[in-house]
């Protein structure tokens, strides 16, 4: 049965991409088919690390102008990994980008049909995990995506300006869609000697990811591939497990 995550955060700069590609490739190299999709349409960050050749795009597929097949991408063989790999990206166009800014709440509930639609296809090709790159905050593909989601996987940092705009989305947002969450705690300061806190908010933490420099200097790499005996790797893999076994 396929199986979605949606990763979003309360707010910009939390490493929630970096999360999301690397949890995907993970599960790919663990031979489960992925599917990664760049929803984060206002500021889109996949094609930056992935450098696709593509004439159509996720936005393609919220309009209704291109099914699922149109917009994704193999990249299995490019990365060796043991199962698929597909990739779909949003249009990185800045009069895209404006276009989009500019939808009405029609148009984003054609596009959630049109994702829903998109998801179930996939499951019919056999995709195991379909991995959902949101838009920070609260925007309406956001929402749609956590809609869409079987699991919200909440990135987030210790600033307190992240901890009150979390509880808020917990409360307002994932609360009443009656979404099941877990917690990736990045960039993660506090002293390695303490005993972590196994819940967050009252939802479970799945990784503590400490901040380490030298992994937001290799924002190209996918670093599960490329040096899976990383920490950050580690902690991806870990996170990965404790999701299979407690929510799938």
């Amino acid at each position: 049965m396929t199986f979605t995550l949606a990763v979003h955060s309360s707010k910009g700069g939390t490493g929630k991409t970096s999360i999301a590609v690397n949890l995907a490739a993970a599960y790919a190299q663990d031979g489960k088919n992925v599917c990664l999709l760049d929803v984060d349409i206002r500021g889109p960050s996949l094609c930056s690390i992935f450098k696709p050749e593509t004439y159509f795009w996720v936005n393609d597929l919220l309009s209704g102008k291109r099914g699922i097949n149109d917009t994704i991408h193999d990249v299995s063989d490019e990365f060796g990994t043991e199962g698929k790999f597909f990739v779909g990206y949003s249009n990185p166009d800045i009069n895209e980008i404006r276009e989009i800014a500019r939808k009405d709440r029609n148009w984003q509930s054609t596009a959630l049909r049109n994702l829903i639609s998109g998801k179930k296809e996939l499951a019919s090709k056999n995709i195991d995990i379909i991995i959902f790159d949101t838009s920070p905050g609260v925007k309406y593909e956001s929402i749609n995506a956590v809609a869409a989601s079987d699991l919200v996987l909440i990135v987030h940092n210790s600033s307190a300006a992240c901890d009150n705009c979390t509880d808020q989305l917990i409360q307002g947002i994932y609360s009443p869609l009656n979404k099941q969450c877990a917690i990736v705690d990045n960039m993660y300061h506090q002293n390695v000697l303490e005993t972590p806190d196994e819940k967050k908010f009252g939802i479970d933490v799945v990784a503590r990811i400490p901040c380490m420099c030298n992994v937001a200097t290799r924002n190209r790499e996918i670093l599960t591939l490329a040096e899976p005996e990383h920490v950050f790797s580690k902690s991806i893999y870990s996170a990965k497990e404790k999701i299979d076994r407690r929510y799938r």
